[in-house]
C-alpha cells in the first residue's frame, strides 16, 4: 500500500500541473496512506476490525477496536486460497460492503486451515 501511494506521488511530479496542485495531491496521498495504514495495517482506528466470529448459519459477527459488534452476511465474492482469505462482507443495515484480509501468519495455522476448509466447502456449497 505504501509503495502504491509513493509511486503515485512520484508520478505526479512530471505532470504539467501547477506546483500548488501537485502539493495538494501529495498532501492528500499522504493523508490517505496514514488513514489506511492506521485503519487496516496497525488496527488503531476505532472502526478497525480486530476480531470476527462465524455462526452456524454462516453469518459473521465483527468486533471493532471500539468494542462495537457488527452482524454481516458473507458474500459470494469472498476469496479463499492457501495463502490468503479475503472475506467480503455485507453489514446489516449498511449500503457498502467491507472486507477482511486474513493471512496465514496472522492466526494459528490450524485455525487458518479450518477456516479455509469451512469457507471453501460448507459455505460455498450452501450458497452455490
Amino acid at each position: 500500500m505504501s509503495v502504491a501511494h509513493f509511486l503515485v506521488v512520484f508520478l505526479l511530479w512530471p505532470l504539467t500541473l501547477s506546483m500548488s496542485v501537485k502539493l495538494l495531491g501529495v498532501v492528500l496521498l499522504v493523508a490517505s496512506l496514514i488513514y489506511y495504514v492506521r485503519h487496516y495495517a496497525l488496527l488503531k482506528s476505532p472502526g478497525s476490525i480486530v476480531a470476527f466470529e462465524l455462526s452456524e448459519t454462516m453469518r459473521c459477527m465483527l468486533k471493532t477496536r471500539n468494542g462495537k459488534h457488527i452482524s454481516c452476511v458473507i458474500l459470494g465474492s469472498t476469496f479463499v486460497a492457501p495463502y490468503l482469505i479475503v472475506l467480503i462482507l455485507k453489514p446489516e443495515n449498511k449500503f457498502f460492503d467491507c472486507s477482511v484480509a486474513i493471512f496465514p501468519d496472522s492466526i494459528d495455522g490450524e485455525k487458518f486451515r479450518q477456516l479455509r476448509v469451512l469457507l471453501r466447502w460448507k459455505w460455498k456449497s450452501s450458497n452455490g
